[in-house]
């Protein structure tokens, strides 16, 4: 494929084929199965995945959380991070290990006593005895996931077993382009989008931080942080 509308010829080719047998176990098997017919060769760089295009396959009715991308935030507005925030607010593990790893929604604290807050500027991670740990400018925010997701074709599949094996009928398209950092705001006022702090102690003392996640729990609404969404299917 060397043009876009190659590419929706591909997609259009592939909806009519209906149920396709995956071509991989488990969640990733609709991604997997919809590179392999589209000719797309799997790998691990951060990068457009056809034709300058980021792809992204969903199944109806998805509730998987989908990390949209990490990012940690700007160390000038940091109280409390990293080190700090594992050994101060985090807890003992079933590794005995000094930990930090929870998911953190809006306005309601965690077990662990984490929420997020936000303006109309920034979000900030917020515990409920310490106050604010620490805020993303939205501008941040904007420009991380314009930088991974500047434009998108979402896939929408159908699945269903057959003989014990998942079936995936890709029957729905939208190019999706421009973020919308107004959207992003109320998807996650509303518990859409997420944060993941993802940390620990390791036993030579220094902290393992796998990085902290924005995710979506809906990846069915990922369209709507976007300004454009056009219909290919």
């Amino acid at each position: 494929m060397e043009t876009f509308d190659e590419f929706v010829d591909r997609l259009r080719d592939i909806q009519q084929r209906e149920y396709v047998e995956t071509h991989r176990a488990g969640n990733t098997g609709i991604g997997k199965t919809l590179e392999d017919l589209l000719g797309i060769e799997e790998n691990n760089i951060p990068g457009p995945d056809a034709v300058g295009v980021e792809l992204k396959s969903t199944r109806r009715q998805s509730h998987n959380l989908t990390t949209l991308f990490t990012k940690e935030p700007p160390r000038d507005k940091r109280n409390l991070w990293n080190q700090e925030l594992v050994r101060e607010l985090g807890y003992v593990d079933d590794k005995d290990r000094q930990a930090l790893k929870a998911t953190i929604e809006p306005d309601s604290p965690n077990s662990l006593g984490f929420f997020l807050t936000y303006d109309e500027g920034s979000v900030s991670v917020s515990h409920e005895e310490y106050g604010i740990c620490a805020t993303y400018p939205l501008d941040l925010l904007r420009d991380t996931f314009e930088g991974k997701m500047p434009e998108l074709v979402m896939v929408v599949a159908d699945s269903k077993k057959v003989d014990g094996r998942e079936h995936f009928h890709y029957n729905e398209a939208y190019h999706l382009d421009g973020f919308d950092g107004d959207r992003f705001l109320e998807l996650m006022r509303d518990g859409v989008i997420t944060l993941d702090l993802r940390m620990h102690v390791k036993d030579n003392g220094n902290i393992r931080n796998r990085g902290t996640a924005w995710r979506i729990l809906d990846d069915n609404r990922l369209d709507e942080a976007f300004a454009e969404r056009t219909p290919l299917l």
